[in-house]
């Protein structure tokens, strides 16, 4: 089993790429992705300590499709937010048992405090206006320093995807994500709110 193959997130976008692509072309890309991946820690071991590392099958695969001629960043993208809804789905299961969204919300500023801590390689700026608002601006990103670090910013975005679709999963608590530094912006900036109404 190659490195790749180990990353849990990403072992599903075979499927996309066969889908895409064939049998014979989708595993022809998955070993150039296979191959650029230990590339990249060969050239840089740090990477393997880096709290980024989940991006770097991202950037593999960015510059393995863009070398094809592939549209990566929408592929990717796409990739990102199929997983995002599956993992909603689990989420909103978790979350629409009885007290559990409300005990979130409760705790909230403790787990988005944990999410997008310094430990995990952020930077931030708390903007909460407790009760009603619980938020967040991101100023760096661990996955996207990785990216930009290794030349595929762009790909960064798939996590971002993924991201965008599995917080929509919470029962009550609306999420909303108004901008991100992957696509530009000087913040990712995180805003969730508490709402009976939301199923």
């Amino acid at each position: 089993m190659r490195e790749l193959d180990k990353q849990f997130f990403f072992r599903g976008i075979k499927k996309t790429l066969r889908e895409e692509f064939g049998d014979a072309q989708s595993k022809k890309m998955w070993e150039e992705a296979c191959d650029e991946y230990d590339r990249i820690l060969v050239e840089d071991p740090s990477l393997k300590e880096h709290k980024g590392t989940m991006a770097i099958p991202a950037v593999a695969l960015f510059r393995v499709l863009s070398n094809r001629g592939v549209d990566a960043e929408e592929l990717l993208n796409g990739y990102g937010r199929q997983m995002g809804v599956k993992f909603a789905s689990i989420v909103h299961g978790i979350t629409s048992i009885p007290g559990v969204s409300n005990y979130l919300w409760k705790n909230i500023w403790k787990i988005m405090d944990k999410m997008s801590s310094e430990e995990l390689g952020y930077r931030r700026r708390i903007v909460s206006e407790p009760p009603e608002m619980y938020g967040v601006d991101i100023l760096s990103c661990p996955y996207h320093e990785v990216c930009k670090e290794l030349g595929s910013e762009r790909a960064a975005l798939c996590i971002c995807s993924m991201d965008l679709e599995y917080m929509k999963g919470f029962h009550h608590i609306r999420y909303e994500r108004e901008s991100s530094v992957a696509d530009g912006a000087d913040c990712c900036r995180y805003r969730l709110r508490f709402d009976e109404n939301k199923k």
